[in-house]
């Protein structure tokens, strides 16, 4: 069964192609859920790279709409990827109740440091003592119970640091909540698509990082596949593909449907 739940558009300002384009992509290679998760806004600030707040609406409608138009043909869910900060909990609890939103991403692009302010997940350069801030906001957004599943959980480990005890300690923070709260861990495939690089350890992609999914296989956290594609042509690639060898040399079975119960 081919399905994915982690897909942007156009609209966030960093991808190509519309919701129906993705939606015929996905016919042509045969996925049987597609989920549309595009960069969230928030109500009074914009923080770039996702659709403007005043764009909301349109988008919510439009895969509503197509639903509609596709029922027979294929299962779309209709989602958001956004992050976690505590004082916007109210807005999360809004989304999903009044906006009627399906599911939540938690992707953490950024976090809350250990100085208590918004931090860029992509520019962690003080220490990996950070690492230990990204995973406890990743896992008070867990145990809030408002998001199905957390977006590229390994992505701390974009940064240009060796692996170290609080590299350990951030991954164990993030599965052991996992379990705790029943929330899936998602294995990204966009990673795989970026450029190799040169790190401590050698030369390999940003992310996935292999040590924190050889901790996640000795766990009994759920794991799904999440292209996280930004054009039509990424929705199922040889990225997705590899992504499901490499957890299967793991031995971890993903789950294929983000909605399917333990």
């Amino acid at each position: 069964m081919k399905t994915n739940f982690h897909t942007h558009t156009q609209r966030c300002r960093h991808a190509q192609g519309s919701e129906e384009d993705f939606i015929k992509e996905a016919l042509t290679k045969g996925l049987s859920q597609l989920g549309f998760s595009d960069h969230a806004p928030y109500p009074d600030v914009d923080f770039g790279r996702r659709m403007l707040y005043e764009e909301l609406e349109d988008y919510l409608e439009t895969v509503e709409r197509l639903q509609g138009e596709y029922r027979e043909q294929i299962h779309i869910r209709r989602g958001l990827e956004i992050e976690y900060l505590p004082a916007y909990r109210g807005y999360y609890e809004e989304l999903l109740a009044k906006q009627k939103v399906e599911y939540l991403l938690l992707g953490a692009h950024f976090y809350m440091d250990t100085t208590g302010k918004r931090a860029n997940t992509y520019e962690i350069s003080s220490s990996t003592r950070e690492y230990i801030a990204y995973a406890e906001t990743i896992a008070e957004g867990m145990r809030t119970g408002l998001f199905r599943a957390v977006a590229h959980p390994d992505l701390y480990m974009l940064n240009h640091f060796a692996w170290d005890e609080n590299c350990k300690r951030a991954a164990d923070l993030l599965i052991d909540t996992a379990v705790t709260t029943d929330t899936i861990l998602e294995y990204n495939a966009n990673g795989l698509r970026w450029a190799r690089e040169s790190y401590p350890e050698g030369v390999r992609p940003p992310y996935p990082y292999a040590g924190f999914w050889q901790m996640v296989a000795k766990s009994p956290v759920r794991v799904i596949v999440g292209s996280d594609c930004h054009e039509p042509s990424s929705l199922w690639d040889e990225a997705i593909e590899q992504s499901y060898r490499n957890l299967e040399a793991l031995g971890i079975e993903p789950v294929r449907d983000l909605f399917a119960q333990k």
